[in-house]
């Protein structure tokens, strides 16, 4: 026989892939016995190799028989095949492939008392790891004598604002002095201009304005008004010359 390292047979079980074998109860709460729709039981599950199936049942009324997929089809059993009679009977999944289970008394088979399932090869990998804790990473521990800085202020102050000098004030400006005339001084009187005054004829009246269909005025109306404006111009001269003198 020969003889293997050691080593060689630790390093093999650590990185052979090992999958968790997972254990079904056939019918859940319900169990292995009649009136139980054991093809809607199945939907969802994948079973692999190395689980397990429990029938659970009541010892003396129910039994547990491996068949074939003819003995399957007529609910009869194999010449020399023996049932599982315990009432809690575990059948492990050992072989990839179709697995058929009936039970044979009386005519709980027909009445729909069995089931089909299919086993795989299991994946490379676990299907349900195990849930693993992070380990703590531990910061180095600080020297005793080592210096500590001061904690930083959690808010800086407010930083100070120069004040501003007042502006300087505007200059008043001062109204222009007016030389105020002496005692013995007076002031300059300008010559009153004498009243004009108007030497117009009673009987004279402002021209009428021009009428159509009347008859024009006289030649001694037209020479009267002329003589009245040329005496209010001559009026006014005489007022202007008094002033300019």
């Amino acid at each position: 026989m020969a003889n293997f390292n050691p080593l060689f047979l630790l390093l093999v079980t650590i990185f052979t892939p090992k999958v968790l074998a997972i254990t079904y109860t056939v019918g859940d709460t319900s169990g292995w016995t009649t009136g139980v729709d054991f093809s809607s039981w199945t939907i969802g599950k994948t079973f692999f190799v190395g689980d397990n199936l429990v029938f659970k049942y009541e010892k003396g009324k129910h039994n547990v028989l491996d068949v074939d997929v003819s003995s399957f089809a007529q609910c009869a059993t194999p010449k020399g095949r023996q049932p599982m009679v315990t009432g809690h009977d575990v059948v492990p999944l050992t072989t990839p492939g179709i697995k058929w289970f009936i039970c044979n008394i009386a005519d709980h088979c027909n009445s729909g008392q069995k089931l089909v399932i299919s086993v795989e090869t299991p994946p490379p990998t676990p299907r349900q790891p195990s849930p693993t804790s992070p380990v703590p990473i531990q910061a180095p521990p600080t020297p005793p004598d080592a210096e500590q800085a001061p904690p930083l202020p959690s808010s800086l102050p407010p930083a100070p604002v120069p004040a501003l000098p007042p502006p300087p004030p505007l200059p008043i400006a001062s109204p222009p002095l007016v030389p105020s005339p002496g005692r013995n001084q007076t002031a300059p009187h300008l010559p009153i201009a004498p009243t004009p005054t108007q030497n117009i004829p009673p009987s004279e009246s402002p021209l009428p304005s021009p009428t159509f269909g009347a008859p024009p005025p006289s030649g001694a109306a037209v020479k009267s008004a002329v003589s009245g404006h040329l005496g209010f111009l001559g009026v006014a001269v005489g007022v202007l010359a008094g002033i300019m003198i």
